[in-house]
């Protein structure tokens, strides 16, 4: 088959539309109850004179249930999926596998974008019975999620799949998206680009205030125009070029495969709409491509395009894809009819609280206006109630009696997708051996629904391991898996999809809490019975049982330790002969990958202690250094040979030549030494050199020792002249006081006789005054 003219493709995809128009309608029904809208529109509510017109949420909450399931078998466990090794060496397939699983699910686990898928794939599986999800590109691992409304299907399509030539996906590109796939180096041939850039200009020109005078704008022009405004294009204000993304599988030309095509999604013709895309707002007389991948296959298998979840109810054999029969399908009319019955019952309830009067005329009734009703009001004549037996009176007992049927009904048909639950009245106490009967029973219920959901699931899980497994991928967390695989021993050879099984992670007891945690106390009764490796795995499930956190369960018991594979055990021996100086030949079937790899640690740990306890190695451990990097260098050659090694040759290949310019600075550090040692020299000057240095080294000694002598000579002498100091200072002082106190004792006696004189003198001056007369006195024979 193929599809020569996009006009065909539309035509096609036209048809599809018209066919899937009634499902969609119905689906819209489904969608409006489980969103909580009320059971009538407001015209029919108002026409029907309808009160009360409330969703009670029984459908959504069984909903919630149904998907909580869902949740907890494929979002709880630590792993999404289980990689088995089925070729290779038997010893090392359990640690390749142990590998390859780690990385993987470590990366998946890390990822909101594939948690919000799963969630999105379950919620369409529960409503409508089918989970769609693609993935855009050929490289990256992530799918999405892809609404059923957005994904046309032929009539009569088996779920299988096997009779499936054709679909189409609705996409919506924002003016800035559309631009980066085209307006960039190395862009695909298949584009139409004059096509692509009269979409882009009529998307920038559509919101109000824009410049939309494109004609006379050049693409540097309208590239420049949305690096300027990308925001705005890429917001939910600016319109989408909405297009259809068109497959269809061809067997013509050597190879057999799904082809691709992309066309605009515009309105037929003649159908006018100012805010729509449209060929004649394009200027386009038919429609035109897109994107024409020619005779170029896309993809070889379906499953590498889409994948489907599938929660189907219906009983009518072959299974079609538009014949599956979902739980919101299987509940939608009795959730529909409950919430129109508490409805009127409510209604019911609200006009039994009204006041109703009988009156006998016209008169009475206008008088009838006039009553207010209070405590210990009045009630004119002519004017009586209407008791409770005149009224028309509701059976409770059907009433209830159809709201409990109605009510069992929908849990009995949610049972398949949720955790069985005693809803009626109160019974007698049940015993241990009945709860957990009843258990089982609903267990077997869900049990089954996600059995069928695993099945389909091993799908989706092995196309993103085949993904993850390319060599040459541009999806960075695809690149870093493989890097991570190999430095932890896994070959490259290894690293092909078809020499791998994958098993989804299956959650104990079905998501059913009680039940996992029976299974997990069984499991542990015979715990003491099993091997070592399945006790630590029925461990970490018991405490996965019991905390519902598989992170703590891990840490608390880790898996066991990956083991060393044959390649780097055998490098971990060449470490010692190799630093030695031993040439080390490669033996037979060794992968020159892992001895790169731990050579490459290996030899880094030892420049970390080198320069860790001294700043230059010795020249013998340089030499074995120098050694061991040019067995890396041949490990590495052999290594590039094989193509899948590339990404891991070239980053090694880096590590390793700063590692030779390390051992160079080493070498001239080392040299710069011995010349100043004299090493390297002719053996006479080296003997010259070592006596001279010897004669040296005796009379710095000798000088030494001296100096410590006459340094204790000195100090000695010091002692001496210090404690002579001493005497003398103190014999002085002695003599200065005995000096000191004979002064003193001669000076009181002279001033004793000075003071003895000088009384005397004094006493005789007065008695010589006293016998010599004055001159004023006459003498006495005058």
């Amino acid at each position: 088959m193929n599809f020569s003219t996009a006009s065909l493709v539309d035509q096609v995809i036209y048809e599809m539309r018209e066919a899937d128009h009634p499902r969609g309608t119905n689906r819209a029904l489904i969608n409006r109850l489980f969103e909580g809208f009320p059971p009538w529109t407001n015209e029919e509510a108002e026409s029907a004179r309808i009160n009360t017109n409330v969703n009670f949420l029984d459908g959504p909450k069984l909903a919630a249930d149904a998907r909580r399931s869902y949740y907890n078998a494929f979002v709880k466990p630590a792993d999404y999926f289980t990689a088995t090794l089925a070729d290779g060496p038997d010893r090392m397939r359990p640690i390749w596998s142990a590998i390859a699983t780690k990385e993987v699910n470590k990366i998946m686990k890390n990822s909101l974008c594939y948690y919000e898928t799963i969630r999105s794939q379950m919620a369409m599986t529960v409503l409508h019975g089918v989970g769609p999800t693609h993935w855009p590109n050929q490289e990256k691992w992530k799918p999405r999620a892809t609404g059923i409304e957005d994904l046309l299907i032929p009539s009569n399509t088996l779920l299988s799949m096997e009779n499936l030539c054709h679909f189409a996906i609705l996409r919506q590109y924002t003016a800035t998206e559309l631009s980066g796939m085209i307006e960039r180096k190395n862009v695909d041939p298949a584009w139409n680009i004059d096509l692509a850039r009269k979409a882009v200009k009529w998307a920038m020109a559509q919101p109000a205030g824009q410049n939309t005078d494109w004609d006379s704008l050049s693409p540097e022009k309208l590239v420049d125009q949305l690096k300027q405004d990308g925001v705005y294009y890429s917001s939910d204000v600016a319109p989408t070029i909405n297009c259809w993304d068109f497959y269809f599988y061809s067997d013509e030309g050597r190879k057999h495969g799904w082809r691709r095509r992309m066309i605009l999604d515009t309105p037929p013709k003649g159908e006018i709409d100012d805010k729509k895309l449209s060929l004649q707002g394009l200027g386009l007389d038919d429609q035109q491509w897109l994107y024409n991948g020619k005779n170029r296959v896309y993809a070889a298998d379906l499953s590498q395009i889409l994948h489907f979840q599938f929660g189907d109810l219906s009983a009518k054999a072959p299974f079609k894809y538009h014949s599956v029969r979902s739980l919101g399908w299987l509940i939608y009319a009795i959730c529909n009819l409950q919430n129109r019955l508490r409805c009127k019952v409510n209604d019911a309830t609200f006009e039994n609280l009204l006041n109703y009067f009988r009156v006998s005329g016209a008169d009475e009734a206008e008088r009838l206006t006039k009553i207010d009703l209070h405590n210990y009001g009045v009630v004119p004549e002519g004017v009586d109630f209407v008791s409770q037996n005149d009224r028309w009176q509701i059976n409770h007992q059907l009433v209830l009696g159809t709201m409990t049927d109605n009510r069992q009904q929908m849990n009995e048909a949610a049972s398949q997708f949720r955790e069985g639950r005693d809803t009626g009245q109160a019974q007698k106490e049940k015993t241990a051996t009945e709860i957990m009967a009843e258990v089982n029973a609903a267990n077997a219920l869900v049990g089954t629904m996600l059995t069928l959901a695993y099945t389909y699931q091993k799908g989706q899980y092995t196309e993103i391991f085949r993904r993850f497994m390319q060599p040459n991928s541009t999806d960075p967390e695809v690149r870093k898996f493989r890097m991570r695989v190999i430095k932890q021993g896994v070959p490259p050879k290894m690293l092909d999809p078809d020499l791998w099984d994958i098993s989804p992670e299956q959650v104990l007891g079905s998501g059913n809490k009680t039940l996992q945690i029976a299974m997990a106390e069984k499991l542990m009764a015979v715990r003491p019975l099993l091997d070592p490796d399945a006790q630590r795995d029925v461990l970490r499930m018991y405490v996965q049982a019991n905390s519902d956190d598989p992170r703590l369960a891990t840490r608390w018991v880790p898996t066991k330790p990956i083991l060393a594979t044959e390649s780097t055990h055998d490098a971990e021996l060449m470490v010692g002969p190799l630093m030695a100086g031993v040439k080390v030949q490669p033996r037979a079937g060794q992968d020159p990958v892992q001895i790169v790899v731990a050579l490459m640690k290996a030899i880094g740990q030892i420049l970390k202690r080198i320069q860790a306890t001294s700043e230059i190695p010795t020249p013998a451990e340089l030499a074995g250094l120098v050694n061991m990097a040019m067995a890396i260098q041949a490990y590495l050659d052999r290594a590039s040979q094989d193509e899948a090694s590339r990404d891991l040759v070239g980053q090694v290949g880096k590590e390793l030549q700063a590692i030779f310019k390390l051992l160079q600075d080493f070498k001239q550090q080392i040299q710069e030494q011995q010349q100043q040692n004299g090493e390297g020299l002719d053996p006479k000057v080296q003997r010259e050199l070592m006596l001279t240095k010897a004669k040296v080294e005796s009379m710095q000694t000798q000088a030494q020792a001296k100096a410590q002598i006459e340094m204790q000579k000195n100090q000695q002498r010091l002692q001496q002249s210090d404690q002579r100091f001493r005497q003398n200072l103190k014999q002085k002082e002695e003599q200065h006081i005995g000096n000191l106190e004979e002064d003193l004792t001669q000076s009181q006696v002279n001033t004793t006789i000075k003071d003895a004189e000088a009384a005397a003198k004094i006493q005789n001056e007065r008695m010589k005054a006293a016998l010599e007369p004055t001159e004023e006195e006459p003498p006495p024979n005058a």
